[in-house]
């Protein structure tokens, strides 16, 4: 599904600074600056809750609702505090509706793998995919049914199933999902049997009659 259907609504930003950012996230709202090709970036606020609830779908095309005007974007860049968990402030870049993008998309698996149901290791070695395309076009991600590999079988670059208008520049032969044995645990030796004390004994008691 393309990205560029989820709308949030912006307000302008009209006071700036880290104190100005603080009151702003106090309630509720999230600081954002938008890049445009050719143009001044502009600064917006956006309502948390509601980035929340796009951000969980994995938004990365997003229309920004400026009253009656949309500007379709890019997310470039989400700026955390990881020991509160929230969002400081997010980047976008305005893109063109008629001209191509290039982007990355996370690869997702879905289904398990025949390998992986009878003892197998189910690997991924691509976890993102740059794609280009239109906007309207990107996919939240590629998603990909790993089911049919058995052991030892591998999916590579050339196998996926690409939305229309979707095209990549990689090596085809490149490897997306494999499986594995899984690695044998050492077996350990067994130790040499000990000569038990009366086997000694009886011997040591023959040599004495002779």
């Amino acid at each position: 599904m393309s990205k560029v259907n989820n709308e949030i609504a912006v307000q302008e930003r009209r006071e700036f600074g880290k104190n100005a950012s603080r009151r702003a996230r106090k309630a509720g709202l999230i600081p954002v600056s938008v890049y445009s090709k050719g143009k001044e970036s502009r600064s917006f606020l956006i309502d948390a809750d509601e980035w929340k609830v796009l951000s969980g779908h994995g938004a990365h095309m997003v229309t920004l609702v400026n009253g009656a005007a949309k500007i379709p974007a890019l997310v470039k860049e989400i700026q955390f505090n990881h020991l509160k968990n929230y969002v400081l402030h997010v980047d976008f870049q305005e893109v063109d509706m008629n001209e191509e993008i290039t982007d990355f998309v996370p690869i997702h698996a879905h289904g398990e793998s025949v390998g992986a149901a009878h003892g197998g290791i189910l690997e991924q070695e691509l976890h993102e995919l740059e794609v280009t395309c239109r906007p309207d076009h990107l996919p939240e991600a590629i998603r990909v049914d790993v089911s049919a590999l058995a052991i030892g079988d591998s999916l590579h670059v050339k196998d996926l199933v690409l939305p229309e208008g979707v095209r990549v520049d990689i090596d085809p032969e490149t490897t997306v999902f494999h499986v594995v044995r899984p690695k044998e645990e050492e077996v350990a030796e067994p130790a040499a049997e000990a000569t038990e004390p009366e086997a000694i004994n009886e011997k040591k008691a023959e040599e004495k009659e002779k």
